[in-house]
């Protein structure tokens, strides 16, 4: 392998730059600019990323009941995170099932839970295979939708849907 030669490789970088005119020291420093520009973009969005995650409200399901008939049911939202301000509740996988209470600006405060009333409307009764899906703000703007499968649980992770 061949020895790089640092001294003639700055000579030959001094020749070139000798030999580059105005048009070429113009495109160099724009592109220059242009890639600045793209790595201070990309850091900002990291940025408001983990901004918006640190202050995020953490939201899980603390209980889950069925009335004896099986028409009307009760889920309670915990907050263990920053506060939240709910927007929107949607049920998937079930027609039937309509929401008791408005939910829509409803502040869930740290350590504080939320209890949200279900009726089944028609015939059919309520099971516990459906999924709630709640859309909810933090404290700075950011909106965030979360699903709740009842069958599990389990609260999934909340996902970002738009910088405030």
């Amino acid at each position: 392998m061949e020895d790089i030669n640092l001294e003639q490789w700055l000579e030959t970088a001094t020749d070139y730059l000798a030999s580059t005119g105005p048009m070429e020291w113009g495109i160099g420093g724009g592109g220059l600019i242009i890639f600045i520009l793209l790595i201070s973009l990309s850091g900002g969005r990291r940025r408001r990323k983990r901004k918006a995650k640190a202050i995020a409200p953490n939201l899980t399901i603390s209980a889950f009941q069925l009335s004896p008939m099986g028409r009307d049911a009760y889920f309670k939202v915990h907050n263990h995170g920053q506060l939240a301000r709910l927007s929107m509740l949607s049920i998937k996988g079930k027609g039937h099932i309509q929401v008791k209470n408005n939910i829509a600006g409803h502040e869930i405060n740290t350590g504080d839970s939320y209890r949200i009333l279900l009726e089944a409307t028609g015939q059919k009764k309520i099971n516990k295979d459906f999924i709630v899906e709640l859309t909810y703000l933090d404290q700075l703007g950011n909106v965030y939708r979360q699903d709740f499968p009842i069958a599990k649980q389990v609260a999934e992770q909340p996902k970002l849907i738009k910088f405030a």
